[in-house]
C-alpha cells in the first residue's frame, strides 16, 4: 500500500489525495485481519518449525501482531511523509529511535532490569509508538485529515491500485525473504546462537546501506515525477548523481567498518565469540556496497511501465538465496550463508542494472568510479595496518578520525563527486568562513 500511494500520488488532484490514503488505510487495515487470522490457525506449524531450536517462540506471536500492525501502519503514513516531501522526522524514527529502543531492551535485561518477557513486550510497545508518534506529527504539523468518501474513487483507478497493489505485495514478500530468510535457515540448521551471532554481524555490516535508504526516500517522489513527465534526461542525471554520491558515502563507511572490526569485537562484551562472524560483516558489507553504486536501479524499474519485472529479479534472487543458503550453511556454517547472501545480492542487482541499460539506455557508473576504487583501496590498505596501541574504544576513534579527514580530502581533490564537494564548500563557507578554491 505505501508503495501504491508513492507512485499514485502525482496522479490525483490535492483535494483527492487524502480520499486516496484513507482508501489504503482501510485496504491496509483488512490486510492486518487477514495475516493475524492465517497466523492464529497456522500457530501449530510455526511451532513445529522451531520446537529443537528456539521453542520458546511460540509464546511471543502476540507481540509479532503487534508489530506487523504497528510497522505496516507506520510504512503507510510514512508514504504520506516521502510524498509531501517530509522526511526528516518519520526517518528519524525509523532508523534511530526503532533502533536505539531495541538496544535499550536488550541492555535492561542483559543487566537485569526486567525480564526476558518484558523485553520482548516492550518491542511491541516500541513499534507502536512510533506509529503514534508519527500520526500525531502528521495531524499537528501537516494538516492531514482522513476522507472517507470512497465512492468518488473510480472503478479505473479500484482496479489499477488492486494490479500495483497486489504486484507491491509479492515485492515485498520476496524482499522479506531475502532480507529475513537467512536468520530463519541459520536458526533451524545451527541453532539460535550462531542466528545471533550472524544478526548482530549482519545489522553492524547494514550501516553501509543506511544513506541509500534515506536517499531513496526523497529520490523516489522525484523519480516518479519525472517518469510522469517522461523526462528521461532528469531520470539519468539522478541515476548518475545518486551512484557516485552513494558510493563514496558507502565506501567511507565500508573503509571505517572493515578497518575496526577486529577493535570492535576485542571492545565488545564476548566479542570472541562474535568474531566468528568476521566474514559475514565484510560479504554483507560488500553486497550493501554495490548496492549503492547501483544507485537507484530498482526504484527506476518501479516507477516505469515495466515495473513487474521488479518482482521477477527479487524473486529469482530469493529463491537463488534459499537454495545457496540450504548448501552452503551445511558445509560453511556462518560463512556459508554469508557467501550465500553475497552472491544473491550482486546478482540481483546486475540483474537490474543490465535490465535499465536495455531499456532506457542509462547506466550508473561514470568515470570518476574508477579513482574513487583506487582512492578506497588505498585508504583502506593504510588504515588497516595503523595501530595507535591504545585502548581498543580509543584506536577506533582515531583511526576513524584521521581514516575519513584522509579520504574526504583525496574525494574533494581529485573530485569524485560534484555534488560531495559543493556541500564541502557549504560546510566551510557556513561554518568556518573560509572559501575554498573551486
Amino acid at each position: 500500500m505505501s508503495s501504491s500511494f508513492i507512485k499514485f500520488f502525482p496522479t490525483f488532484k490535492q483535494s483527492e489525495r487524502n480520499r486516496f490514503f484513507s482508501f489504503l488505510l482501510v485496504v491496509t487495515l483488512a490486510g492486518n485481519v487477514i495475516i493475524l487470522l492465517l497466523g492464529y490457525f497456522l500457530k501449530d506449524i510455526i511451532a513445529a518449525r522451531y520446537v529443537d531450536t528456539a521453542p520458546d517462540y511460540i509464546n511471543y506471536l502476540s507481540i509479532t501482531a503487534i508489530i506487523i500492525i504497528a510497522n505496516s501502519l507506520f510504512e503507510l503514513f510514512f508514504s504520506y511523509s516521502r510524498s509531501i516531501m517530509k522526511v526528516i522526522f518519520p526517518s528519524f524514527l525509523r532508523d534511530v529511535y526503532l533502533r536505539l529502543g531495541s538496544l535499550l531492551l536488550v541492555i535492561g535485561f542483559a543487566f537485569e532490569w526486567w525480564s526476558f518477557d518484558m523485553a520482548v513486550t516492550g518491542l511491541g510497545l516500541v513499534y507502536f509508538l512510533a506509529f503514534i508518534l508519527l500520526l500525531i506529527q502528521l495531524l499537528i504539523r501537516h494538516n492531514f485529515s482522513f476522507d472517507f468518501r470512497f465512492g468518488n474513487l473510480s472503478k479505473e483507478w479500484r482496479g489499477r491500485l488492486f494490479r500495483f497493489g497486489t504486484y507491491s505485495m509479492a515485492l515485498a514478500g520476496s524482499f522479506a525473504i531475502i532480507n529475513n530468510i537467512s536468520y530463519d535457515q541459520i536458526t533451524s540448521q545451527l541453532g539460535s546462537d550462531l542466528n545471533g551471532i550472524y544478526t548482530t554481524c549482519f545489522f553492524i555490516a547494514v550501516i553501509v546501506e543506511m544513506p541509500r535508504r534515506n536517499m531513496s526516500k526523497v529520490t523516489s517522489p522525484v523519480l516518479s515525477n519525472e517518469f510522469a513527465k517522461q523526462n528521461m534526461n532528469e531520470v539519468d542525471s539522478l541515476y548518475k548523481r545518486g551512484s557516485i554520491t552513494m558510493s563514496v558515502i558507502g565506501m567511507l563507511l565500508f573503509i571505517g567498518i572493515i578497518t575496526n572490526l577486529q577493535d570492535l569485537f576485542d571492545f565488545i562484551p564476548k566479542g570472541e565469540a562474535f568474531q566468528r562472524g568476521f566474514w559475514v560483516v565484510v560479504a554483507v558489507c560488500l553486497a550493501k556496497l554495490a548496492l549503492m553504486a547501483s544507485s537507484f536501479a530498482g526504484e527506476i524499474i518501479n516507477f516505469s511501465h515495466l515495473y513487474r519485472y521488479n518482482l521477477f529479479f527479487q524473486a529469482f534472487a530469493a529463491i537463488m538465496l534459499i537454495v545457496l543458503n540450504y548448501y552452503l550453511i551445511s558445509i560453511w556454517g556462518l560463512n556459508g550463508a554469508a557467501i550465500s547472501y553475497l552472491v544473491a545480492i550482486v546478482f540481483h542487482i546486475l540483474l537490474k542494472v543490465l535490465f535499465v541499460n536495455y531499456h532506457f539506455g542509462i547506466q550508473p557508473l561514470i568515470p570518476a568510479h574508477l579513482p574513487l576504487l583506487v582512492i578506497g583501496v588505498v585508504v583502506a590498505t593504510v588504515a588497516y595496518f595503523f595501530q595507535p596501541g591504545f585502548h581498543p574504544a580509543i584506536d577506533i576513534l582515531i583511526r576513524s578520525v584521521l581514516t575519513s579527514v584522509f579520504f574526504i580530502f583525496l574525494i574533494y581533490r581529485f573530485r569524485i563527486s560534484e555534488d560531495i564537494n559543493k556541500i564541502i564548500h557549504s560546510t566551510f563557507d557556513r561554518f568556518l568562513k573560509i572559501n575554498l578554491p573551486k
